[in-house]
């Protein structure tokens, strides 16, 4: 008796699952192109303040924090995560002393030559509980040009809406960065910076 008790709830808890797991899949799907001039600017806001940090030599400690607030309102969190990328982080130094920019990375920018817009789609999923409901933005940019090393390197913006209906960085997915001597932020030719 005691078995068919834990084979019924075993059968319950199954069931459960395979209840909830049918329920997370969307009932519709809808794939939106999104204005590619639009896209454009989006990148070229955030890309500028990559680009103009980027091919400096140092910032004073106040600049730094100054950065840190303006790269957090344009990137949100993943602010930390781009100040990691492009600062030496000395361990040593004075917290009062210059911060140095690292000189031996490429951040890819729309502004180098053969980094290009390639994809700004909105991807929306509906669910029958309309809390699981999602809207993204994707734009994706990638190397078009014919250097070896950069060969299919691609990045991809992931957007949502605020509660406003402005579109709010959420993530990235592809390479952020190249590292090592062969790299810096003049191994492409950038573009002039239209503003």
């Amino acid at each position: 008796m005691r078995s068919y008790k834990y084979l019924f709830i075993l059968v319950v808890l199954l069931l459960s699952a395979c209840q909830s797991s049918e329920q997370l899949k969307p009932i519709r799907e809808e794939t939106i192109d999104f204005d590619m001039k639009v896209a454009n600017e989006m990148v070229e806001k955030k890309e500028t303040m990559i680009i103009d940090l980027a091919l400096r030599e140092k910032v004073s400690i106040k600049e730094y924090e100054e950065l840190e607030k303006s790269l957090t309102a344009e990137f949100g969190s993943h602010a930390r995560e781009i100040l990691t990328i492009l600062f030496n982080h000395n361990s040593d130094s004075e917290p009062t002393s210059d911060m140095y920019i690292q000189q031996n990375t490429l951040y890819p920018t729309v502004f180098h030559e053969g980094i290009t817009i390639t994809n700004a789609v909105i991807y929306k999923s509906y669910y029958e509980n309309e809390f699981y409901n999602e809207t993204r933005l994707s734009i994706k940019e990638e190397y078009m040009g014919d250097d070896e090393k950069l060969k299919d390197w691609k990045r991809e913006y992931i957007f949502i809406p605020n509660e406003n209906g402005e579109w709010k960085l959420n993530g990235f997915s592809g390479v952020m960065n190249f590292l090592g001597e062969d790299y810096n932020m003049n191994y492409l030719v950038l573009r002039p910076i239209t503003e």
